[in-house]
């Protein structure tokens, strides 16, 4: 007796890679969007006109947002739908000491151990940055400062704290997009990643202080950017 056919356990999966694209596609349009600053904090995304502008359906612009909102970009908000995260002055502070705790222990790992590759990476990191800089191109600037941090963080050797630190950075990805703005809006003129670099060439002090004051100045800096929007967003809201 043949023995019965085996039902082919990938029948129908190519539609699914098909819509996953798509999702993928939205969310890509969404988060450029979102970390360039044509959509700022606090901004509701209205279902049926992003949906409508990107060519998707409702439902592939929800499965969207459900990967933004996995990387703190967006939220569902009750009554507004989708919105733009909002970044306040305690999430600043939450991130920076984060960033400060896992940062640290890297810079003291690498002015111990002196990795020429690490640091052969990290400048060219920061040659991309100023080009960027220059360029006003704010996203391959954020693209360089993630690179750059990730870059130096490798040089504990941690696995574990690596995975740490990109989940970081997954979350604070719209607070250095403001914060890469804020040069703009702020008036900032010069990157300091160059300085920073220096510095990790130097005693593990230098190192530990430059750093200290390279984060402290980012946190500051994107503090005054979110006053000044509140302060923008006061005017524009109409009184009743």
């Amino acid at each position: 007796m043949d023995a019965e056919p085996v039902p082919n356990p990938i029948t129908g999966l190519g539609a699914g890679i098909q819509r996953q694209s798509t999702t993928e596609q939205a969310a890509e349009a969404v988060r450029q969007a979102i970390l360039s600053g044509r959509l700022p904090p606090g901004t509701p995304l209205r279902e049926a006109a992003v949906a409508a502008e990107l060519g998707v359906s409702r439902s592939t612009l929800r499965e969207a947002a459900r990967t933004l909102e996995s990387e703190g970009l967006v939220h569902y908000r009750m009554n507004r739908g989708i919105v733009v995260a909002d970044i306040t002055g305690p999430d600043v502070t939450d991130l920076y000491a984060a960033r400060a705790a896992v940062e640290l222990a890297a810079a003291d790992a690498l002015t111990e151990h002196r990795d020429p590759v690490i640091y052969q990476r990290l400048a060219d990191l920061v040659d991309q940055i100023e080009r960027a800089f220059a360029d006003g191109d704010t996203a391959a600037a954020l693209d360089g400062d993630r690179l750059f941090h990730a870059t130096l963080v490798g040089a504990c050797g941690s696995p574990r704290l690596r995975r740490f630190h990109e989940q970081l950075q997954q979350e604070q990805r719209l607070a250095l997009a403001l914060a890469e703005r804020s040069r703009r809006e702020l008036g900032r003129t010069t990157d300091d990643h160059r300085r920073l670099l220096d510095a990790l060439h130097g005693t593990p002090e230098q190192a530990r202080a430059e750093l200290t004051a390279h984060l402290r100045a980012g946190a500051a800096e994107l503090r005054r950017l979110l006053d000044l929007l509140a302060r923008q967003n006061e005017r524009e809201t109409p009184r009743g």
